[in-house]
């Protein structure tokens, strides 16, 4: 057998030289021979030279410590100065027709989307539907500002404003979603919303995302708002949801029993804000009649109301 052959030679030396302990300066050559196709130890060579050299020592730096006093705990969520300045309404319709002109996914298209979102904030009910007048209007790209900042906005003048917006079928599919989604993030609920958005979950065909929203809504509300089964749009709700009961949760058929399944988990949303239907929760947990799934269904609706309330 013929010996192997070393295909890859390699040699690195150093010198350094040290002062007072410190490095003062390297400096290294690396060679490396490659002998693949070489039949008399010639071959490609690389050579390397490195140099490290010590300019200067600098003594460490004590950086001046914090006084606590000075430090406070506060949330992640993204904050914004005020203004004290007020907003009219031409300048946010201004405002809409910028972020129509500007590309969508630009930094400028980010900022200027979210100063629409702060200044909406300011606006009343009646600027905002003159603002939908004259701003209702799809881009070129057929996106329509208006109608994706007012989710955000999170004041009563843009959910009453949403909702009629709603209920007229002037916003498609996916932004009526998304804006029953974002109700359970808004951080102020009023009862104005509430009594607002109650007539949706009698309208035909109100779907899922309308029965949630609308009681996590009610739930935040309740949360910050106790006790709130006085408050009149609270006992609306209440009522509505009340009456998909029918009594004892009876179902007929599958799509009632689907349609009874969403009634019961909104309310276990609504939590302490549904504790006046907990003797109805319990006929539909104990009728042996109804399906497993209803009566499971009940139980679990008691998840948010304490047992001091049932």
């Amino acid at each position: 057998p013929q010996p192997e052959q070393q295909i890859l030679s390699s040699k690195l030396e150093c010198v350094q030289s040290v002062k007072d302990g410190v490095l003062a300066e390297a400096k290294c050559t690396e060679s490396n021979l490659v002998t693949l196709f070489s039949q008399k130890g010639s071959g490609a060579k690389t050579q390397t030279q490195s140099s490290l050299k010590l300019f200067q020592v600098e003594t460490e730096t004590l950086y001046e410590k914090v006084d606590s006093k000075d430090l406070y705990v506060t949330s992640m969520l993204y904050e914004r100065e005020e203004t004290e300045r007020e907003v009219t309404g031409g300048e946010v319709t201004e405002l809409v027709w910028k972020l129509c002109l500007a590309h969508s996914a630009t930094f400028e298209a980010a900022d200027l989307f979210m100063t629409l979102v702060f200044e909406l904030r300011h606006l009343s009910l009646e600027a905002l539907k003159v603002l939908w007048q004259r701003s209702s209007f799809k881009c070129r790209d057929n996106w329509q500002p208006l109608v994706d900042a007012l989710p955000s906005c999170a004041t009563e003048a843009c959910v009453v404003l949403m909702k009629e917006i709603i209920a007229s079928g002037e916003a498609e599919e996916d932004k009526v979603e998304y804006f029953f989604w974002s109700l359970s993030f808004i951080p102020k609920p009023t009862s104005g919303m509430i009594e607002s958005l109650a007539p949706l979950l009698n309208s035909p065909g109100a779907r899922q995302s309308c029965f949630l929203g609308i009681t996590a809504l009610l739930h935040r509300f309740c949360s910050a708002y106790s006790p709130c089964d006085g408050v009149p749009a609270v006992q609306t709700v209440t009522r509505t949801l009340g009456t998909f009961l029918r009594g004892n949760c009876t179902v007929q058929d599958s799509e009632q029993l689907s349609e009874m399944q969403l009634v019961l988990k909104a309310i276990g949303n609504a939590g302490l804000a549904a504790a006046s239907l907990a003797p109805v929760l319990s006929s539909c947990a104990s009728l042996g009649s109804n399906p497993m799934e209803i009566r499971l269904a009940a139980i679990q609706a008691f998840r948010r109301i304490p047992c001091s309330a049932r």
